[in-house]
């Protein structure tokens, strides 16, 4: 019976120090933060005739008294669109399948 004792003994005693040393092991690891940011230099200006039909049916739809009056594309396929809306301006920003988001929230 003793040795039963003594072996289950043993066992929590290794148990813990495998818990004990996984934690630490974890401790040690590096953490990064990853940002989604959009440089507004990225952004080239482009031929409004150049813009997709997806991209000019939203602006279609969700701005319906607005123009293009300028476009700008980056290399991963978003687009910085200034609308013109009667006499003022709006700038907003699409990806290629007409989706708009803002590049100032980080997500």
């Amino acid at each position: 019976m003793k040795k039963i004792s003594v072996i289950t003994a043993i066992g929590v005693v290794l148990f813990s120090l495998q818990t004990v040393s996984a934690q630490q092991a974890e401790e040690a690891l590096p953490t990064t933060k990853t940002e989604a940011s959009i440089n507004q230099d990225d952004y080239k200006q482009i031929k409004i005739n150049n813009l997709s039909e997806i991209i000019k049916a939203a602006v279609e739809k969700d701005y319906p008294k607005a123009s293009i009056a300028e476009a700008y594309g980056d290399k991963v396929g978003n687009y910085k669109l200034i609308l013109a809306i009667g006499k003022d301006t709006k700038t907003v920003y699409t990806n290629a399948r007409g989706d708009w988001f803002d590049p100032n929230k980080k997500g």
